[in-house]
């Protein structure tokens, strides 16, 4: 009779051991996210570009040498391979003077041009052997052209060249990784603008606006 008492409670036993052996006791959380395209133009602050290649007043001379702007420098950063592209605004004048059968400065007047870069960085991709791909004509690292007999010299390219959107620079990916406020992810390239003071009818200001876009290859 004993025996037959505790055969139920063995079974009952058994029954709860095999229950607890399918307790869930695991589960999964899944991370999920996307690493978009990424391209950035900046100034040596790291803040949105917006920066003047400042001309000055071109009083004419005795003299073949153009007049620079101090250059402007433009960080560029990206996680894959880019094409930089420019377009510059028609000229606009404040205060024109009459032309009285002169000739009032063109865009052609102003030669435009990468006038340096600098391509290393502990987190630049490729750094130390990257080829970077400037079209024929940008590259005015090695100088502006000299003038002959007080005239707009040959530049290699003007602002006439870019009034519409023209591809300036190429390159491989720029970034290994970091975001826009890592020092040493991004590559910096340099623009210039040059003319030659000559007797253009006065004003009291001329200024053109060149919308650089940076996008993938």
């Amino acid at each position: 009779m004993i025996t037959f008492r505790r055969l139920p409670m063995l079974l009952g036993a058994a029954m709860m051991m095999a229950s607890a052996a399918f307790a869930q006791t695991t589960g999964v959380i899944n991370v999920t996210g996307t690493n978009p395209e990424a391209f950035s133009l900046t100034d040596t602050t790291g803040i949105p570009l917006s920066a003047t290649l400042a001309l000055g007043t071109l009083t004419p001379t005795n003299s073949n040498s153009v007049a620079p702007a101090p250059p402007v420098t433009v960080r560029i950063r990206t996680n894959k391979a880019y094409k930089l592209s420019a377009q510059a605004a028609a000229l606009s004048f404040t205060t024109p003077g009459l032309p009285d059968n002169g000739d009032t400065i063109a865009l052609t007047d102003i030669g435009f041009g990468i006038t340096g870069m600098t391509l290393t960085g502990v987190n630049v991709a490729n750094t130390g052997s990257r080829l970077e791909s400037i079209p024929s004509g940008f590259d005015v690292s090695g100088g502006w052209p000299t003038a002959t007999n007080g005239l707009t010299p040959a530049f290699g390219k003007t602002l006439n060249d870019i009034t519409t959107d023209t591809q300036i620079l190429t390159g491989t990916r720029v970034s290994k990784k970091g975001n826009m406020a890592t020092d040493n992810n991004f590559i910096s390239v340099s623009f210039g603008a040059a003319a030659l003071p000559q007797y253009f009818t006065p004003n009291a200001g001329f200024s053109s606006t060149i919308t650089l876009t940076i996008a993938s290859q």
